[in-house]
């Protein structure tokens, strides 16, 4: 078997240089993405409205999708559950607040934080129902300067 020459060979187009190095830019934009900010299990979309789901079916939402719960605080009028779950990027948590009323226990707020692994400084956290523009601290009034 001849081995090829290299000066033998046909050149690569342009065009198709282009494309295989935008092909490995698009690659590596990906695999940072999944690195550094990891989307939410798809079967948690149902806790992003946490009026429409009771606590039975998010728990069992939970124990269903791999999470482990790990304590149960309760107080008076409010009880807050903690689930974890390890996922190839870090540590999931969720916190599940959850008020009892005379109609049954009904979920208030569910708080979801991601914690990564190989930045342990780095946690990104969503709050369910998110914030309203109302229920956002104001900003401080600044003075002028004399």
């Amino acid at each position: 078997m001849k081995i090829a020459d290299p000066d033998s060979l046909p050149p690569t187009s342009p065009k198709t240089m282009a494309v295989l190095i935008l092909i490995l830019i698009c690659l590596m934009i990906a695999t940072a993405k999944a690195a550094f900010a990891p989307g939410q299990p798809a079967a948690w979309a149902r806790l992003h409205a946490p009026g429409a789901i009771s606590v039975a079916d998010a728990n069992k939402l939970l124990s269903e999708s791999g999470a482990v719960i790990e304590n149960i605080k309760p107080s008076t009028g409010v009880t807050t559950e903690t689930w974890n779950m390890q996922h190839r990027t870090g540590r999931w948590t969720v916190l599940v607040l959850f008020a009892k009323t005379p109609k049954g226990d009904v979920i208030e707020s569910i708080q979801i934080r991601c914690e990564i692994s190989h930045f342990p400084s780095f946690t990104r956290t969503w709050d369910y129902p998110e914030p309203t523009a109302s229920a956002q601290p104001a900003p401080a009034a600044s003075t002028p300067a004399k």
